[in-house]
């Protein structure tokens, strides 16, 4: 096996386990622990993990800023699967709110062709757009201030908009998920007072979210974690971080 195929395989089951020390990795190789400590020093320069006292973790990522448009593509399969599984959710006369997410935009794409009798409140213009011809779809825009960064309206307004409303389901999208300090978080913090404000209205709550969000965190916090939230994830998320929701009582639909 090459080195970069290693090292690749080695950041694979650091996914899936979340730590691993030197002994595994020489065993699973058949390989010196000397080559193994010169692997994980190379991946801990490249800032991929952390070492540990014989071992290594994962390096959770700081995301300071998104662009949706940049993003769309990213992980687009991981997407599909959770957008499917929010139109799963969906019943008939549901009143939904989907926020500026990526993954939002999927599933308004999959809505846009449904026969669902529903009311869609979004601050997102794509999704709008996406779901205009839809007559079977009540759809209500909250307006406010926009931003070009994230194709959506924020700020003070869209929120009091979003207040008079009762959303029996609101999905929303996250930057990061940090387990250790049960925290969701966003880049911008207009944004994240938003999707604050939305789970705080909805019945039921649901984050949305690719399996690398749980190593990554942005710089504001817009909600912790609780056991009225349901994290909507793919079906390979690690096996350690299905058992840390569970322990938290966080509700997983993966």
């Amino acid at each position: 096996m090459f080195v970069e195929e290693r090292k690749e395989k080695i950041i694979s089951i650091l996914k899936s386990k979340e730590k691993v020390t030197v002994n595994e990795l020489s065993k699973l190789f058949n390989i010196s622990k000397v080559i193994i400590r010169k692997d994980l020093t190379t991946l801990e320069n490249d800032g991929i993990i952390t070492r540990t006292h014989g071992g290594a973790i994962l390096k959770r990522k700081m995301v300071k800023s998104v662009v949706l448009k940049d993003i769309e593509r990213e992980d687009f399969e991981e997407k599909v699967e959770i957008a499917e599984k929010v139109v799963s959710l969906l019943k008939e006369e549901d009143i939904v709110f989907l926020d500026n997410s990526t993954i939002n935009l999927i599933v308004a794409s999959i809505l846009q062709k449904n026969r669902f009798s529903l009311t869609v409140i979004t601050n997102m213009l794509e999704i709008y757009n996406l779901l205009l011809e839809n007559k079977n779809i009540k759809l209500i825009s909250l307006g406010g201030e926009y931003d070009s960064r994230t194709n959506s309206f924020i700020g003070e307004l869209a929120k009091e908009n979003l207040k008079k409303f009762n959303p029996t389901k609101v999905f929303i999208g996250t930057g990061g998920i940090n387990l250790d300090k049960k925290t969701l978080s966003t880049p911008n913090l207009e944004e994240g007072n938003f999707k604050n404000t939305a789970l705080n209205i909805g019945y039921e709550k649901f984050i949305l979210s690719q399996s690398k969000k749980f190593y990554q965190d942005c710089i504001y916090n817009f909600a912790s974690l609780s056991e009225e939230i349901t994290i909507v994830t793919t079906k390979n998320i690690s096996p350690a971080i299905f058992s840390k929701l569970k322990e938290l009582d966080i509700k997983v639909i993966k």
